[in-house]
């Protein structure tokens, strides 16, 4: 009896490794039939879930709270432009393509914090002329929003929010950590 049990399990792994590409193929798309509704939920729902989120961030300094904005994910098309317009391309001699020299990071990361603040707020801070305005009464250079953000968060603050940009389009969050793992 135990002889026939290990000739059976011989032939269930002779006949999983024997699966050729094209039962593989089969195989999938009868799953994928019998689990047809569950993957159109699934799909509509991450569709759901991608929508535009915000979250409020606060800018505090040694316990006192100076204001408060929100923030929501960037698409990837506004993300392409925002590094294509602060990174300094020259042509390389030898193939005649353009290659990056250089990003001005400060720049950049104030676009994105820019761009990823909601109208209403871009509106009443960045944007705002009478903020300008006082700001350049007190000797800051400013020309336009993205000067504001500068005059007005230190670096760490914008890191800060840039983390939390990153979390609201998807990166560095623990789900994707694991799944990462996983596929290891």
């Amino acid at each position: 009896m135990a002889r026939t049990a290990n000739i059976e399990n011989e032939e269930l792994k002779t006949t999983e490794i024997d699966m050729t590409e094209a039962e593989a193929d089969e195989a999938l798309k009868a799953d994928m039939a019998a689990n047809e509704v569950d993957y159109l939920a699934g799909l509509l729902n991450a569709a759901e879930d991608a929508e535009d989120k915000t979250k409020k961030i606060e800018i505090v300094r040694n316990g006192k709270t100076y204001f408060a904005f929100s923030i929501h994910s960037l698409p990837d098309e506004t993300l392409y432009e925002i590094r294509k317009k602060y990174t300094k391309y020259v042509k390389n001699k030898r193939t005649g393509t353009k290659v990056a020299e250089g990003v001005d990071n400060a720049k950049l990361r104030s676009s994105m914090i820019y761009n990823a603040t909601i109208a209403e707020d871009q509106e009443k801070l960045w944007d705002n002329k009478q903020v300008q305005e006082a700001l350049r009464r007190r000797g800051k250079h400013i020309i336009n929003a993205l000067d504001v953000i500068d005059a007005v968060l230190l670096p760490g603050e914008k890191e800060n929010v840039l983390t939390v940009l990153d979390e609201l389009s998807g990166y560095d969050t623990e789900e994707a950590k694991v799944e990462t793992a996983k596929n290891l």
